[in-house]
């Protein structure tokens, strides 16, 4: 009986190390977040803030300590993030990379941009 037990009890430890914890890859419920992957457009907006457009009436705001003006946006960027989700407030762990040569900017902090009234969004 107790080594049936001992064996049932490894059995589920040995499976729950095998799980992913669900925050380790979507965001938490509620959160404001978009993935790396879908952005599909930038611009600069000021020495210290990048725009990043995720669909035609989606785009959000990225702030860096860094320039903005300094990287090279002709060549190809990157926008990296430690879980694969961009989501608004701290900016920790996510970065654009881009020119040549390569720049990495730390982004601080992430904000969603208000949606553009209707008769401007795109297509």
């Amino acid at each position: 009986m107790r080594i049936a037990a001992s064996i049932m009890a490894l059995a589920a430890l040995a499976l729950g190390a095998c799980t992913t914890p669900v925050s380790s890859t979507t965001p938490s419920e509620g959160r404001d977040c978009f993935r790396a992957a879908d952005a599909n457009g930038y611009a600069i907006i000021d020495d210290h803030n990048i725009r990043v457009r995720v669909s035609p009436s989606r785009s959000y705001t990225l702030t860096t300590n860094w320039n903005a003006n300094d990287l090279d946006w002709t060549q190809v960027i990157a926008l990296r993030s430690d879980s694969g989700w961009i989501c608004t407030g701290s900016g920790l762990g996510v970065e654009i990379t881009g020119g040549e040569p390569r720049r990495t900017y730390p982004i601080d902090r992430i904000t969603r941009d208000p949606e553009p009234p209707a008769d401007q969004q795109g297509s």
